[in-house]
Formats: structure tokens, C-alpha cells, sequence
């Protein structure tokens, strides 16, 4: 009789280890997407405490990795005018997702490094926006990113406006 509880418990085990946990997929494939907006650096290179908003023309690429549904991994590069200087962002977007029927509501993480001419420093900021899908393997997305740059002890903000289009692969 033992036995054959035990013959019993191991079949229920196997096949219940036969029979996968159902995970939520993505539903998403990677995208290679392209950004165009206006990028708000405060203040200036000679002078960090200045209150002056100057807007310059942005532009970047990114990769969208969803991991699941509801959250995505995005490496991105951007590049822009920190006052009469050129600026480029490396960063990485921590996107955690509300799927609707087409349209994507999104709010996340961004660390990464900026670089203003000789100079690189960390920057730390938050991001939200929405993607739109037109067809099966294009969205349009528009997003807004604030960002918090490091540089020894002082501090830059910075805001980008962003609007784009992403190609699933």
C-alpha cells in the first residue's frame, strides 16, 4: 500500500513538472526605434546656476527589449546642444508598461551618462509617455524625460520632449 502512494505521489509530481507554468509573454518582439524633439538643458556650461532654459534640437536611437508585458528594458543614445556645446546621452530606460488595446501607457527609470565636451557625468531621471501602434510591427510613441545630471557637486537639469517612431522586429 505504501508503495503504491508512493508510485502515485511521484506520477502526480511528474506531471505536474511535465506541464509548464504558464508565464506572460511580451507579445512584443525587440524594435529599433528613432527619436525626434527638443531638448531643455537649465543652465549653461560657464555658469550652472544660471535659470536659463535653452532649447536646442534632439535626436536619438533606441532599442526596445520587452521582457515581459509590462516591463521593458530600453538602451537609448541622444544627442542634443548643451549651450553652444554638443551633448550626448547614453542611457538605459527601466519602462514599466500599462498594455491597452493599442495604445501603451508608459512610466520608468533612466540612468545614464552624459558626455558635454571633454566632460562625462552621470545623470539619474524619470520618463513617462504613451506608443501607439499603427500596424502590426510600427508604433509612434511620444515620451518626456527629466533628468537630474551629476557633475562633482553641483547639479543640471535637464528635460527632453521627444516624438518617434519604433520597427518591431
Amino acid at each position: 500500500m505504501k508503495l503504491t502512494r508512493a508510485a502515485l505521489a511521484i506520477a502526480a509530481f511528474a506531471v505536474v513538472l511535465a506541464f509548464p507554468l504558464a508565464a506572460r509573454s511580451s507579445g512584443d518582439s525587440v524594435g529599433l526605434g528613432l527619436s525626434l524633439g527638443v531638448a531643455l538643458p537649465k543652465g549653461s556650461t560657464t555658469n550652472i546656476s544660471s535659470f536659463d532654459w535653452r532649447p536646442s534640437f534632439d535626436w536619438g536611437f533606441y532599442v526596445n527589449i520587452p521582457l515581459i508585458a509590462t516591463f521593458h528594458l530600453t538602451p537609448s543614445a541622444e544627442l542634443y546642444k548643451f549651450a553652444d556645446q554638443n551633448a550626448t546621452d547614453m542611457a538605459i530606460a527601466f519602462k514599466f508598461i500599462v498594455p491597452l488595446s493599442r495604445l501603451d501607457i508608459y512610466a520608468g527609470f533612466v540612468p545614464g551618462l552624459t558626455t558635454v565636451s571633454d566632460v562625462t557625468a552621470f545623470h539619474v531621471g524619470a520618463l513617462a509617455g504613451c506608443s501607439f501602434q499603427l500596424i502590426s510591427n510600427l508604433d509612434l510613441f511620444t515620451q518626456v524625460k527629466y533628468i537630474f545630471l551629476f557633475e562633482g557637486d553641483q547639479s543640471i537639469r535637464g528635460l527632453r520632449i521627444n516624438a518617434g517612431i519604433l520597427f518591431k522586429f
